[in-house]
């Protein structure tokens, strides 16, 4: 048999066409292969079985886009495919779109019932996912190919972008972020930072797309509309982008926060509740809160007004704690039993002394200071295991689990008096959605600042002798706040040792600032406490520096960038010598003795300013057996120092509550009560006053970016409520753009510049009396706070006071009725201006 001759592709094509041009049925290529994809005949049908099957896909895939290439040869193919793609692509994108009903079955979102989780980046996560690749994933791959296409090769390829290249927040926007320390770090990866951009347009085109379509549509842009509420967008930007499909309207967006206000509502009174076997509510942190509403265009009954408040937030007592302490204390009848007790105990100024293992605490929080500032400035050692540590050991550790916070909505209260805290309690109770008797039956811890304290003892006092509880209000336990004990107490030692800044030769603190290049005049203020106090560490750690210098020897040679390395005996032999000739109580005697007061006042400034030092850094730490030991040592200087009438006798009663007179279980519950770390991370610890002045800082900001039409009703109903939800949608629109939240941890540092110019002040102003030629008996010596508020205490109980009776004051709830002597507060307890 002839072998078959062989045919090339070409001439195979070639005869195959030549038969499909014979008689009688003559058919061109075209119309072969139209009637081989259309036929019916079960055979032909049976010959293309594969062509839409993964086994054949590929080929026919391969077959469309030579037919393509073909077209596109010519201007006339060129368009004819193209306008078959845009109906291919338009007959696709018909048959994409979201689901229609509500959600989860269809993706409308109601304003009515939205509640605070549909807000959460989790939630956004599945609505994006939802819509890429279930909704419209045609749409998505196309706009997301294309932009990915657009960006050029070299800058994904190129270097990083930092986050300034994107653009500067404003100042109140950084202002805002410092307050919660955090900012934000652009994608260092190029690759990434490319796609999640390409990501985002595409996602945001869809979700307009989608919105366009239908309106129901509106996850993305009910998102939104809060999310510009919270930056303060004007009617007018927001109509636009609303107009655009990128937003819902701002009605909508108000309606929402009406919704989410409800449910803060229900979910205060859910945690208020009274639950078996816990005899202890959540804590209620409370703060006075003072606005302007302004008015433009003024007339009759139309004034700016100033609204007075009070605000605050639940927080709810952790159960891991909670178990570890012996329930039985945990309640009211643990509290009105220890406070019976308080009239027969008597009060010894030892309380307030420190024990031997405080002794030995505060002898290694100077050396860790001092470490730190030789470590920071100077030297570091060559082996860091044994030297002295940075930090000293730890006391008594709060837990730094995430604290789980309620908002409470905006109080009005009249003034700021016994009258506005009854005003107060009562709107507590009504959000509470408690009746009175519930509410005063179980143990009601409180946090507040001094001047809110005063006013609820001086209703209590007012109300007493009752038998009813609401009357008595002896179920609340009022703790000061730590970070405004801090403010307070820290001021008025930043101004006991401040000097004549009109004296040249004064050697205050004043100097100390010039030096470091501050201004004195700005350092103490009461808009920006937390300024003063990082003042006061420079100063602290500028003159251990030049202490440091003065041991080693070095203050006479100009002080070096760089670090040296040294070992690490030597290391710690400069600490413990700095320590003994600078630090002691001792040192600090000697100095008194001597004609020229230089030397005492630099030893006590270092001895005061420490202690603000070391409460600032325990409370970071979240190390509240440290803390007591520094309120122990401030309830003795208090005495002594001027303008602290108050805290004087409050902080005192604070210290003996939380370590004497309270049992075991119920004093640890309060002195953990102090401090959170609102990130759950361990050394970021803030007091509790501190963190709702954070909040009171935001809810003002919300205010005034929000225009001029804003009501202190709007604020009062939906901003107070929904604090958290709009801090993390201002957040949130960052984190959209590719950056990653950080959350920093303020460094103190001081410049090299400074340092320099600190110890050339410290050399010409003597102040450690190193040069007898420069003593100056003329110089005005300041007071030892600690040993003469000793002395204070020392004298009331020789003459005036021998029980200490004042610091039992507000403690002991009157019941008798035929001895109500003092109803009404005492001149001596009117809130004075430097405890606030």
């Amino acid at each position: 048999m002839e072998p078959l001759p062989t045919m090339s592709l070409d001439e195979k094509v070639l005869n195959v066409c030549e038969i499909l041009r014979t008689l009688p049925q003559v058919l061109t290529p075209k119309q072969f292969v139209t009637q081989f994809l259309q036929s019916n005949n079960s055979d032909i049908a049976y010959l293309r079985r594969y062509w839409a099957q993964p086994r054949g896909i590929e080929s026919s895939m391969e077959l469309a886009r030579s037919l393509r290439n073909e077209l596109a040869r010519t201007e006339t193919g060129r368009e004819a495919w193209q306008l078959f793609i845009k109906e291919e692509a338009s007959r696709i994108l018909a048959a994409q779109s979201p689901p229609r009903g509500n959600y989860p079955e269809g993706r409308f979102h109601s304003s009515t019932t939205v509640v605070e989780k549909f807000f959460t980046s989790e939630v956004m996560t599945i609505h994006d996912q939802d819509l890429s690749q279930r909704d419209m994933p045609f749409l998505y791959s196309i706009l997301y190919q294309l932009v990915l296409r657009a960006v050029p090769s070299n800058s994904v390829e190129g270097k990083e972008v930092s986050c300034e290249e994107e653009g500067r927040p404003n100042s109140e926007e950084e202002e805002a972020e410092m307050m919660m320390g955090i900012s934000y770090e652009c994608q260092k990866d190029p690759v990434a930072r490319a796609h999640h951009r390409a990501q985002r347009i595409a996602l945001t085109i869809c979700q307009m797309v989608a919105f366009a379509l239908n309106r129901r549509h509106n996850a993305f842009q009910l998102i939104n509309a809060v999310r510009l509420y919270a930056c303060g967008a004007s009617d007018r930007l927001h109509e636009y982008l609303h107009y655009l499909g990128l937003a819902a309207s701002r009605k909508t967006a108000i309606s929402a926060l009406k919704s989410l206000a409800l449910e803060n509502a229900r979910k205060i009174q859910r945690v208020m509740r009274i639950h078996e076997g816990l005899a202890l509510a959540p804590t209620l942190c409370i703060d006075n809160i003072d606005m302007e509403q302004r008015v433009h265009q003024k007339s009759v009954g139309k004034r700016n007004t100033m609204f007075r408040g009070t605000w605050g937030y639940l927080h709810l007592p952790d159960k891991a704690f909670i178990a570890s302490l012996d329930s039985s204390e945990l309640n009211l009848d643990t509290l009105k039993d220890a406070v019976s007790k308080i009239e027969s105990t008597d009060i010894e100024p030892r309380m307030f002394l420190p024990t031997l293992q405080e002794e030995a605490l505060e002898i290694a929080v100077w050396k860790s200071q001092i470490a730190r500032v030789l470590h920071d400035y100077i030297a570091i050692p060559m082996d860091p295991k044994s030297a002295i540590p940075l930090d000293p050991p730890v006391m008594e550790q709060v837990s730094h689990t995430a604290p789980d916070l309620v908002m409470l909505k905006l109080i009005e209260a009249s003034d700021n008096s016994a009258e506005g805290i009854g005003q107060v309690f009562q709107c507590l109770i009504n959000q509470s959605g408690l009746s009175v008797e519930e509410f005063f039956s179980r143990l009601q811890p409180m946090d507040g600042d001094l001047g809110t304290v005063q006013n609820f003892n001086c209703l209590r006092q007012q109300r007493a002798p009752s038998s009813l509880p609401q009357h008595r209000l002896e179920n609340i336990f009022f703790q000061l706040g730590a970070s405004h004990t801090l403010w307070n107490i820290g001021s008025n030692i930043f101004s006991h040792h401040f000097g004549n800044p009109h004296d040249a030769s004064n050697c205050g603190a004043w100097q100390h600032l010039e030096a470091l290049g501050f201004p004195s005049e700005k350092a103490i203020q009461k808009k920006d406490f937390t300024l003063m106090i990082n003042q006061m560490e420079r100063v602290f750690e500028a003159n251990i520096y030049y202490c440091l210098r003065v041991i080693m020897d070095i203050q006479w040679q100009k002080p070096g960038g760089e670090k040296i390395a040294i070992p690490t005996n030597r290391w710690n032999s400069i600490i413990n010598e700095c320590y003994e000739q600078f630090c002691t109580p001792a040192a600090r005697t000697l100095a008194a003795r001597k004609d020229c007061a230089r030397l005492s006042n630099t030893l006590l400034l270092l001895h005061d300013f420490s202690s603000v030092v070391e409460a600032q850094r325990s409370m970071k730490a979240g190390d509240v057996g440290r803390l007591m030991s520094v309120w122990k040592k401030w309830s003795l200087m208090t005495q002594a120092l001027t303008g602290l009438t108050n805290y004087s006798s409050y902080l005192p009663k604070m210290v003996l509550m939380l370590t004497v007179f309270l049992p075991a279980s119920l004093s640890k519950y309060f002195r953990h009560n102090l401090l959170i770390s609102p990130s759950g991370r361990p050394n970021h610890f803030v007091a509790k006053d501190f963190e709702l002045e954070k909040d009171n800082y935001w809810l003002k900001f919300l205010f005034n970016s929000a225009g001029m039409g804003t009501q202190i009703d709007r604020l009062r109903d939906l901003f107070s409520p929904n604090i958290f939800l709009l801090q993390r949608m201002f957040q949130s629109l960052k984190l959209d753009c590719g950056a990653k939240l950080v959350h920093q941890s303020h460094k103190n540092k001081l410049p090299q510049q400074s340092l320099v110019m600190f110890a050339g002040m410290g050399t010409t102003q003597d102040i450690l009396a190193q040069n007898p030629k420069k003593a100056n008996k003329d110089t005005v010596k300041v007071t030892n706070t600690y040993l003469l508020g000793i002395k204070k205490i020392r004298t009331t109980i020789r003459t005036t006071d021998p029980e200490l009776k004042k610091f039992k004051k507000h403690l002991i709830i009157q019941t008798d009725f035929s001895n109500n002597t003092q109803r009404d507060c005492s001149d001596d307890e009117a809130p004075q201006s430097d405890d606030f």
